[in-house]
């Protein structure tokens, strides 16, 4: 399997919550694919930490994570993970060709 990454750095809007922790927030377009590529959204978060897009959740993550978004994208995007911690850390969008 081969990957292309594409790092989400800068341009994160950081939202305090009401329950002390901070939800972060990155618009992305879509990435142009070929037929049987993939999308997943990769990171490192500090702890633990909710992922959605779009308003979805994808999953929870605490450390390294790779959830896949196929199908689930819109010619703009919406990335949210909130976690307790103020950096979101390394963020970005994986194109995996089986």
């Amino acid at each position: 399997m081969s990957e292309h990454r594409i790092r989400l750095r800068g341009f994160w809007t950081a939202t305090p919550l009401p329950d002390g922790r901070t939800r972060h927030t990155r618009h992305f377009g879509e990435p142009r694919t070929s037929p049987g590529e993939t999308v997943w959204v990769v990171g490192d978060v500090a702890g633990p930490a909710e992922v959605s897009v779009n308003g979805q959740l994808l999953g929870s993550a605490s450390g390294p994570f790779a959830l896949e978004v196929t199908g689930r994208l819109r010619p703009r995007n919406e990335l949210g993970i909130e976690t307790a911690d103020k950096d979101v850390g390394e963020v970005g969008i994986a194109i995996r060709t089986p």
